[in-house]
């Protein structure tokens, strides 16, 4: 039978042709240990040659043996490299998903370390508004201790009870004031009689005045003398007369005479007193001139002072209207909720130690 060993490219045929060529060789090994035996002789040829042909038997048994245990070792390398080679596929896979499992691992690193920056930024400006907020709390705190609410309800129940004192006295204000136009009323009623009794008075003051002259005249034309004035004239109109009476009557009619004379001085002086004293005083108080008491008394006081007491009764109706419904009862409200807010805050501060 003859062996192939050329063209098997198998490991058995590999190792066939090496016990070949090992058993060449020791052939050719023989071959020379039997030339050199040559000179010692033939008849140790046979043996040497059947020695050496159970030793290479032993040898070929033995490189068969080798040669099964080779096939049976290949055989196992063979399933061993199958699985080795499906374990560095399977590991080759492997690594490739470790590979984009890293690849992506890394990207979330890289996302999450952004994310851990934005964070941390975040975390810092919270720590700042957390400052300002602490700073705005104590600035809160400071304008609680200021103590606004007590004194907006302290003013606010003074201002009340000022309202009520002054309202109290509206009523007394308002008799007042009513009075007063009726009185005043009434004194303007007044005026006309005043004026016609002013009126009066100079047209009598005119009368006397006429008639003391025209007595004045009369004792002037009788006695034809050059004098002046009433007493004169009229002394000289008592001396004519006392000169032209008959039988020594003069005494007596001088001291009638003598009256008259001291009652038309007398009417004339009273008659330019009152012409002073009262018509031109009071005259200009009763007409309807600038110092007319109608004009510096009654519409001053009607104008000034009574029209706005008037107005100022009712203003102060309205301010107690507008105080208690625009201010004092929103006040309140407002400061009631303002407590019951700061006792949510106090409460909410105890509970979370803020």
């Amino acid at each position: 039978m003859s062996i192939n060993t050329r063209d098997d490219p198998s490991p058995t045929s590999s190792r066939r042709r090496f016990l070949i060529q090992a058993v060449g060789v020791t052939a050719a090994g023989l071959a020379l240990g039997g030339g050199a035996a040559w000179a010692k002789g033939r008849a140790d040829e046979a043996a040497a040659a059947e020695a050496a042909v159970a030793d290479l038997q032993a040898q070929l048994a033995a490189a068969s043996n080798a040669g099964a245990v080779l096939d049976v070792s290949a055989a196992t390398l063979q399933q061993q490299l199958a699985a080795l080679q499906s374990q560095l596929a399977a590991t080759s896979s492997q690594n490739a998903q470790l590979a984009a499992a890293l690849s992506s691992s890394q990207k979330e690193a890289t996302d999450v370390k952004g994310l851990l920056a934005a964070a941390q930024e975040q975390l810092t400006a919270a720590h700042d508004q957390l400052g300002k907020f602490k700073t705005l709390i104590g600035l809160y705190d400071q304008l609680e201790g200021i103590g606004l609410d007590t004194l907006v309800r302290d003013g606010l129940a003074a201002l009340a009870a000022g309202l009520a004192t002054v309202l109290g006295w509206t009523s007394l204000l308002n008799d007042g004031v009513q009075l007063a136009q009726v009185l005043i009323d009434n004194f303007e009623k007044l005026l006309p009689d005043f004026h016609a009794a002013m009126t009066w008075l100079g047209a009598q003051i005119v009368n006397f005045k006429l008639g003391l002259y025209a007595v004045e005249t009369a004792a002037k034309r009788t006695i034809a003398e050059a004098l002046n004035g009433l007493t004169e004239v009229f002394g000289g109109f008592v001396n004519f007369v006392l000169d032209h009476l008959p039988f020594n009557i003069g005494e007596n009619v001088r001291t009638t005479l003598t009256a008259t004379q001291t009652l038309l001085v007398a009417v004339d002086t009273a008659a330019a007193d009152m012409s002073g004293q009262v018509l031109d005083k009071i005259t200009k108080y009763v007409n309807e001139g600038p110092q007319s008491w109608q004009r510096t008394l009654i519409t001053p006081l009607r104008n000034k002072l009574l029209s706005p007491a008037t107005q100022l009764l009712g203003a102060l109706g309205e301010a107690n209207t507008t105080f208690t419904a625009a201010l004092s009862d929103p006040a309140t409200a407002a400061l009631e909720s303002r407590a019951q807010v700061r006792a949510k805050i106090e409460a909410l501060r105890t509970a979370h130690q803020i």
